[in-house]
């Protein structure tokens, strides 16, 4: 008898004092395919809703981010348009500005680089022609589409603080200033 290494069960080999041996063996061997075959489906079914839920969260931030910035633009334009005249009272309220422009702007990169991406792949799709290329070419473009997006989405947050900052040290200072002159 010997031990399988990948299910550590004992298997016999075929000799003329064991003509049944070959069957253990092959049983072994479907055992061990088995359990690698519901691995794989696990971890692909894990990886699938993962990806699901990254996406997800990812257009909630997006949508959210977005109307953040929408709101600060508005708030702006609210505070300083007066009598048709646009009248920013401080540089913090002015870079705040361009910095949520600036987002706006990387937002709009980021979407339309991912949704090319997304449309050159699935065109791709006709050109693979087995398996291998599947897992190992298209999964690998995928990911990098992943990657750069995740990217995005970091940069696109920290724009979005330091719109954030600057509007906020730019509302308190415009609050002092009217304080001031009460």
């Amino acid at each position: 008898m010997k031990k399988n290494r990948l299910t550590g069960r004992s298997i016999s080999i075929k000799s003329q004092d064991n003509p049944q041996g070959n069957k253990q063996i092959q049983k072994g061997h479907q055992e061990c395919l088995s359990q690698q075959s519901s691995f794989e489906q696990k971890k692909k079914k894990l990886q699938d809703e993962t990806q699901e839920f990254m996406y997800n969260q990812s257009s909630k931030f997006s949508s959210v981010s977005r109307s953040l910035v929408l709101g600060m633009l508005g708030t702006i334009w609210v505070i300083t348009y007066t009598d048709h005249i646009i009248d920013i009272p401080n540089n913090w309220l002015l870079h705040s500005l361009f910095v949520c422009l600036f987002f706006l702007l990387i937002d709009i990169i980021h979407y339309f680089w991912d949704s090319m991406s997304y449309h050159h792949e699935l065109f791709k799709l006709d050109d693979y022609t087995s398996h291998e290329e599947l897992d190992h070419e298209h999964e690998k473009r995928m990911d990098a589409i992943s990657n750069r997006s995740h990217y995005f989405i970091i940069i696109k947050f920290i724009i979005l603080l330091i719109g954030a900052a600057f509007f906020v040290i730019g509302i308190i200072d415009k609050i002092h200033n009217l304080y001031r002159l009460i």
